[in-house]
């Protein structure tokens, strides 16, 4: 069915199949699905845009060199791997439904990227807090970092936390599930400054159960949204922009490393 069409047919016919609209339960799944798709689609090759090209020019060689415009264009290795995985899937459930019957890309050589190991400065931080807290619309991003930089929680099980998952009475976090891992956190001990800063916060957002959310919308942010608002107060406050929001959970590991905490202390 597809042998004769283009690249953007093909992606088009996968996003109708069940396997997309069934499959994939978690709505931010599908859209991150959609998104390096689209990159895909956009990214250059010849002077021409990938999702015009014929399905029947898709050689592996052809295939690898549009994988490797994808790694020297903004994206990186990481990127560009996930896209990679992401379009092979595409074509082996497009070739499920007869609709192809090879799949050039399963053949692509994948680079290696560097293991990362960026960590946030103490002033670093220092400068990103005053920064966001200066700006109304940028304060709940501060707090959320503040949550952060003393629980070493991943940025998603904070930015969907919620009222109960905040003892302030007793002063402690806990969280009945991780939400990447599936697992149970035992209640992590809060500082008075930090209860302090969630106690005004309830002030303001008591009237609905998220603790950070997005003052726009009352939703939590939404992962492209708290790094774009994260990109604005980090060139604001005049930070490196090799640093990222997920560091701040290697910084605080690594913190209790370097202060005697064994493996199994900073895994509890």
């Amino acid at each position: 069915k597809l042998q004769n069409a283009l690249v953007a047919d093909a992606i088009e016919e996968y996003n109708k199949t069940p396997e997309f609209t069934i499959k994939i339960r978690s709505e931010k799944t599908q859209k991150q699905y959609l998104y390096q798709l689209q990159r895909l689609c956009e990214t250059l090759i010849d002077k021409q845009q990938v999702k015009s090209i014929p399905i029947a020019e898709l050689s592996v060689a052809k295939c690898q060199h549009i994988y490797w415009a994808l790694i020297k264009g903004d994206t990186g290795i990481r990127f560009a791997n996930y896209t990679l995985q992401v379009v092979t899937r595409v074509w082996n459930v497009l070739i499920k439904y007869d609709m192809l019957d090879k799949n050039p890309w399963c053949f692509v050589e994948r680079a290696k990227s560097k293991p990362r190991n960026t960590v946030w400065k103490p002033d670093d931080i220092t400068k990103f807090l005053s920064t966001a807290f200066l700006e109304p619309r940028w304060r709940n991003i501060g707090l959320l970092v503040r949550i952060n930089v003393e629980l070493g929680q991943r940025i998603e099980d904070i930015r969907y936390s919620t009222w109960d998952n905040y003892n302030l009475k007793e002063k402690l976090y806990s969280r009945e599930v991780i939400i990447k891992t599936n697992e149970r956190i035992a209640g992590i001990p809060l500082s008075d400054t930090l209860v302090k800063m969630l106690n005004d916060q309830k002030e303001v957002y008591d009237f609905q159960k998220w603790v950070v959310p997005n003052p726009l919308t009352l939703e939590p942010y939404s992962e492209i949204n708290i790094s774009r608002v994260a990109r604005k107060i980090m060139l604001a406050a005049n930070l490196p922009m090799k640093l990222q929001l997920r560091d701040i959970r290697r910084t605080v590991l690594t913190d209790l490393a370097n202060h005697g905490a064994t493996d199994t202390e900073i895994m509890a």
